[in-house]
């Protein structure tokens, strides 16, 4: 069998991490803080394999976190709106 190399494994880690963010915003009623939280801990897993990545985070992960938000705020309820989250513009 032949070996995966690091390298994919951890880019695969990242879109799974990525892909379960995302169906916590589409498919659970959890708070926007609750969300923000896993969004800080795959902001420290993407720095922890990929030092000096926050631009990258940001234009890539964030922005697409944060367009789906918005995208479906109105299918969630408003009872956290009052917190500011780490990936607001």
């Amino acid at each position: 069998m032949k070996a995966v190399p690091q390298a994919r494994e951890d880019l695969d880690a990242l879109a799974r991490e990525s892909d379960r963010i995302v169906n916590l915003i589409l498919h659970t009623g959890l708070p926007r803080v609750d969300i923000d939280i896993q969004i800080e801990r795959f902001r420290e897993l993407c720095l922890r394999l990929y030092p000096g990545s926050d631009d990258l985070f940001e234009m890539i992960y964030a922005s697409r976190f944060r367009r789906i938000w918005e995208q479906w705020q109105a299918e969630r309820p408003h009872t956290d709106d009052i917190t500011r989250s780490a990936w607001d513009e």
